[in-house]
């Protein structure tokens, strides 16, 4: 098939642009087993960021997929769950609060919508199981129920199934002229939420015995965008679920405004409900393979070969363990490696004191690192040892290092050289400690792009569980790759930078639209990543990779500041986790706040969590909300802290990101 089918499917990275029914699009997450779903009926809160696959394993669950036509063979226990998903309007539901109308009206009307909308989901469901290829029920069967127990709720309800979704469909559009227009249109006669569902529910099931066993599983989509009351009234129906009708919640980090309820009694996590977190795999290769999965199902739906998927495999929660295997794991990763190809540290290091530009670089710094230790500059040949290329990157860092004699790491290099034991390779390992630190520093302020930011593992790291990113970074690299008429057969590692670049600066534009404080929180980013860019240009590079912080000893930040955190976090662009390291037994542990590393491309800094910075509090408000004066200042206190001399340092990339940030505060 044509290249530009595949640049097609590949640009498609949203569940919501691939309708309802996913299943020939789905792959089950390796840890699918672990999630009970079908199999217990405690109701489930499931949690992610934006973009790793909340809306498309709710998909996959409701009834449109799991009973999909295009499911050849469905087993009939299949019926013992059926997903009901409800993605609610949050604007319209933002106008069902205030304006003057009592706080009981407002959640009368929301139980109302939601009796009305998942009344019609529950219509459609029956649909779906009758045109599938289940077997149990037909469609001639369905206008035969009697609907008449539900006229006590109406006595405008029609007692067929087919002229009740009429009803429903109709009672929805006069809701929302009401809603929009509360002053002069006249407030419908609610329905009361759960009971009405319950009560459709019974009589389905009383009528068409296959569906006896039947549970209704409803799975809220952007739970964190209802209002607090609304909120509440949902915790109310999760806290009391029991078949047939259990409700289920799916939400960002941090999405309960409220834990409440309509009763006394708040959520209780395990006892109501049970967490399941999507970016929560267990290792750095189960996600590397379900990536290759994805990525290799996309290339086989545009037509291309793809020996090493198993399309089977996908869906089959039972064919779990097969996909564990580490025969296919390793072809399905291998696979996507052929693709987009990585370059080792040595190959890395090796293209570079190959490049002219990037040579002579090398040789600028080991002369000023040498005139800084009072040595001549015309000595800088005998510490590039372009023969071993690893080492000639870090060769600089070493030289600027007081705390390491000229007269070592002349004698190290000899050692090396003679392939005698030596601290590049050895226990030591300079080479391994200081490499990636060292190679991005070499690339800094060039218009070039760097190709540590290539490859498949990479793109991988950098996507962080998030498949929207993946898929982005797959999408604009393809994209950038020669066309040829049988396809792209493999990516080179620059258009692979090159495209991480592209996608890193769109998506850090696109925090813009993160909720009430996206503007805040872009130029929060653009502040913590030059900051990290600036400790990225120590020219010791003693404390490489900085890619979090902490606040140093515990400090503590204001409650505004703390709620901004939070909001950070919930959009991911920074990463909640518990600190690893205590300098005493007494020192409180601290929370580590990791920056996304899809935005390290854009900063030049490391994708990696490796060290952290310890921040005092009051410099973490200044990032979060100090003005542009301050933020400036900051960045100039910590360019003297770590001896950065300002010519060597791009500060017209640190003064436009800075001035983002102060055009959005």
């Amino acid at each position: 098939m044509a290249t530009s089918s595949i640049q097609q499917i590949m640009a498609v990275n949203r569940a919501e642009e691939l309708g309802y029914d996913v299943w020939e699009q789905f792959v089950l997450p390796p840890f699918f087993d672990k999630l009970s779903i079908g199999h217990t009926r405690k109701p489930k809160v499931i949690i992610g960021g934006r973009g790793c696959g909340k809306t498309m394993l709710l998909r996959y669950l409701a009834h449109e997929s799991t009973f999909s036509r295009a499911r050849a063979e469905i087993p009939k226990d299949t019926l013992a769950h059926i997903g009901l998903y409800w993605r609610a309007d949050t604007q319209f539901a933002s106008l069902m609060q205030l304006r003057d109308i009592p706080d009981d009206t407002w959640w009368a009307a929301f139980k109302h919508m939601a009796a009305i909308i998942l009344g019609i989901e529950l219509l459609r469901s029956l649909d779906s199981i009758a045109h599938s290829n289940v077997g149990i029920i037909r469609e001639a069967e369905l206008p035969s129920i009697n609907c008449e127990k539900l006229q006590g709720f109406a006595n405008d309800i029609p007692t067929t199934l087919g002229a009740l979704r009429v009803h429903l469909e109709r009672a929805l559009s006069g809701f929302e002229v009401w809603v929009n227009d509360i002053r002069s249109t006249a407030q419908p006669v609610f329905l009361p939420g759960v009971a009405f569902l319950k009560m459709m529910i019974e009589l389905i099931k009383e009528q068409l015995p296959a569906l006896s066993g039947a549970t209704f599983f409803v799975y809220i989509d952007e739970y964190e965008n209802l209002a607090a009351y609304q909120q509440r009234i949902i915790n109310t129906w999760l806290k009391h679920s029991e078949p047939p009708l259990v409700f289920n919640l799916a939400m960002k980090r941090n999405g309960f405004k409220t834990r409440a309820t309509e009763g006394d009694e708040a959520l209780s996590d395990i006892h109501d409900y049970r967490d399941i977190d999507l970016e929560s795999f267990d290792s750095d290769s189960d996600f590397q393979v379900f990536a290759a999965e994805i990525l290799l199902l996309r290339l086989r739906l545009a037509g291309q070969k793809v020996a090493a998927l198993k399309i089977d495999l996908l869906r089959d929660p039972e064919l779990l363990a097969t996909r564990r295997e580490q025969k296919y794991a390793d072809s399905v990763r291998e696979s996507a490696r052929r693709l987009f190809p990585q370059l080792s540290h040595r190959e890395l290091a090796a293209a570079a004191v190959g490049d002219d530009q990037l040579r002579e670089r090398l040789k600028d710094r080991i002369s000023k690192a040498l005139d800084k230790r009072g040595l001549a500059k015309d000595e800088a040949a005998a510490f590039l040892p372009l023969q071993s290329p690893e080492a000639a990157i870090i060769i600089p860092a070493l030289l600027y290092r007081e705390s390491t004699p000229i007269s070592v790491v002349k004698e190290e290099l000899e050692r090396l050289s003679k392939d005698l034991p030596n601290r590049f390779t050895g226990p030591a390992n300079w080479n391994h400690n200081n490499f990636v630190g060292c190679y991005l520093q070499l690339f800094d302020g060039l218009p070039r792009p760097c190709p540590l930011f290539g490859g498949f593992a990479t793109y991988c790291y950098m996507s962080r569980g998030n498949i929207r990113h993946f898929l982005e970074l797959c999408h604009k690299a393809l994209e950038r790759a020669p066309k040829r008429n049988e396809g792209v057969k493999c990516v080179s590692v620059e258009t692979q930078a090159d495209a991480a670049r592209l996608v890193a600066s769109d998506l850090l534009a696109e925090i813009r639209s993160f909720g009430v404080k996206g503007n805040n929180l872009h130029a929060f980013v653009l502040r913590l990543g030059s900051l990290f860019a600036l400790s990225q240009q120590q020219p010791t590079q003693s404390e490489p990779e900085r890619t979090h912080f902490v606040i140093q000893g515990g400090g503590d930040l204001g409650s505004d500041e703390v709620k901004f955190l939070a909001e950070a976090v919930k959009w991911s662009v920074l990463f909640e986790e518990k600190g690893t390291k205590k300098k005493s037994e007494s020192e409180p542990e601290g929370i580590e706040y990791v920056l996304n590393p899809i935005y390290a491309p854009y900063f030049h800094i490391s994708y990696r969590k490796k060290r952290r910075l310890e921040a005092p509090a009051e410099h973490v408000a200044t990032l979060i909300s100090g003005s542009y004066e301050a933020v400036r200042a900051l960045l100039r206190d910590y360019e003297r802290r770590w001896a950065i001399s300002l010519s060597e340092v791009s500060l017209p990339l640190f003064s436009h990101m800075v001035e983002g940030g102060k055009s959005d505060t």
